[in-house]
């Protein structure tokens, strides 16, 4: 029994795992180092489902992937006019809620803010998002997971958002017992 416990250890340890995903798995101290196993982080600050899904198109070779799936909200840009020269996230989509913090201090974001008020149509962003979700679906040997709103995310199998919700804090969005937590049930998906 211990000897199965041990060998499984090791090769998780030797296992090649990628993780993609949005601000709830780029830092590398919370539960992305507590899985037990060596990980290849492509997750960045801000970005898109659209832009997790060309990272995963780009990086197939692993044994295992996590993708940590963002807000279907979150609306693809090329250049975020505020984000752009921050080197936390150079890749920064939109979110209505950064947008409007940022429409006062800087005139493309009221640009920006004003055109989503009068023409983003939430249709159109969610059918998007599916068939992104779809797509990613396909990608063998995948956990998925998110934090977002299980109202907008309820496709996606595994919702961590009351993790987030119960253990707010500094580290992907959480305090470290939140991390803690989750790296516990992404383990027993691995």
């Amino acid at each position: 029994m211990a000897h199965n416990r041990r060998k499984n250890s090791e090769e998780r340890l030797i296992m090649k795992i990628f993780l993609f995903g949005d601000s709830f798995s780029t830092n590398n101290f919370g539960w992305p180092s507590m899985l037990g196993v060596k990980i290849q982080n492509f997750s960045e600050n801000g970005i898109g489902e659209y832009k997790i899904f060309q990272k995963v198109m780009k990086n197939q070779k692993y044994d295992k992937s996590i993708i940590c799936h963002t807000s279907p909200w979150r609306v693809h840009t090329p250049v975020h006019p505020v984000h752009k020269d921050n080197t936390d996230r150079p890749n920064n989509d939109f979110m209505f809620s950064d947008i409007e913090y940022h429409k006062h201090k800087h005139k493309e974001m009221e640009l920006v803010y004003n055109y989503l008020k009068k023409y983003f149509d939430p249709n159109y962003q969610i059918d998007i998002y599916r068939l992104l979700l779809e797509k990613l679906f396909l990608s063998k040997n995948t956990i998925h997971l998110t934090f977002h709103d299980p109202n907008d995310t309820k496709i996606i199998q595994n919702n961590f958002n009351h993790f987030w919700k119960k253990y707010p804090g500094d580290i992907n969005h959480m305090s470290m017992e939140g991390n803690r937590l989750v790296a516990e049930k992404i383990k027993k998906l691995i």
